[in-house]
């Protein structure tokens, strides 16, 4: 491409006004024609990304949108165990190992988030009761920013952390979702013998229990999958820490949940 200056007309030559055009290649037409193409495509994927958040609410897992529709993805397969295989973002696949190792059972889960935010549905309040133990047992957590701060005076600069607080986090129940109305039976079966779980078990401690919804940033997701990881021995049970962080539920009636 190159710029060639010509005569203007009669009024810009009158007002000393030069012209200047482009002359574009064959070759740097085309580029730009592949260029436009491209910028369609990736905004009809983002229009489809969020159609599919509408419908599916972002989610991936064993209960997931169509082949069809995860093709919009970067997914990978996580097999838990012979059964239990499914497809999960790749960017948080260590995350969702570590939760099932752990003991929690996630029935979707998603990275795709233009607010750059990680999204786990756990499978009952349960399952995310376990999940913020897992996490906080041993103490309060903290993220290194990689930045510095001049906090105080006359000392040295200082490392920037950010403390993990879940009561931050953006949290929903799920009444749709709810365990045992789930239809994908063999998932569910492979699901509750890789957490030594019967469903006799599950009927008596989740009975009617909402599926639970949590949203946090991503930049936590390795931090989290490390404590998660340590408690794939010897974890600690669920202490309530859910009902802190929940919306309130004081509209229903006890009797749904107890």
């Amino acid at each position: 491409m190159f710029v060639k200056r010509v005569a203007a007309s009669s009024s810009a030559r009158y007002s000393g006004v030069n012209k200047y055009y482009f002359c574009v290649s064959p070759g740097t037409k085309r580029l730009a024609h592949k260029r436009l193409d491209h910028l369609m495509s990736t905004n009809k994927t983002r229009n489809e990304l969020k159609r599919l958040e509408r419908v599916y609410g972002k989610l991936s897992g064993p209960f997931e949108p169509s082949k069809d529709d995860q093709r919009l993805r970067d997914t990978i397969t996580l097999k838990v165990r012979p059964g239990l295989e499914f497809e999960v973002d790749r960017k948080i696949l260590p995350l969702v190992e570590a939760c099932w190792k752990s003991g929690i059972l996630v029935l979707q889960s998603d990275a795709w988030s233009s607010a750059g935010t990680v999204r786990l549905h756990f499978a009952s309040t349960t399952f995310a009761d376990q999940f913020l133990t897992n996490i906080f047992a041993d103490g309060d957590l903290y993220w290194d920013s990689g930045l510095k701060t001049q906090a105080l005076s006359n000392w040295h600069e200082l490392e920037a952390c950010i403390r993990v607080t879940p009561e931050d986090w953006h949290w929903e129940i799920n009444f749709e979702f709810v365990i045992e109305s789930l239809d994908n039976s063999k998932i569910v079966d492979a699901a509750l013998i890789y957490l030594n779980k019967t469903r006799a078990e599950i009927d008596e401690e989740m009975k009617n229990e909402p599926s639970v919804i949590v949203r946090f940033p991503y930049e936590f997701s390795d931090l989290l999958t490390r404590r998660l990881c340590s408690k794939e021995l010897g974890r600690p049970p669920p202490d309530g820490r859910i009902w802190d962080v929940l919306p309130d539920l004081s509209c229903f009636d006890p009797s749904y949940f107890f």
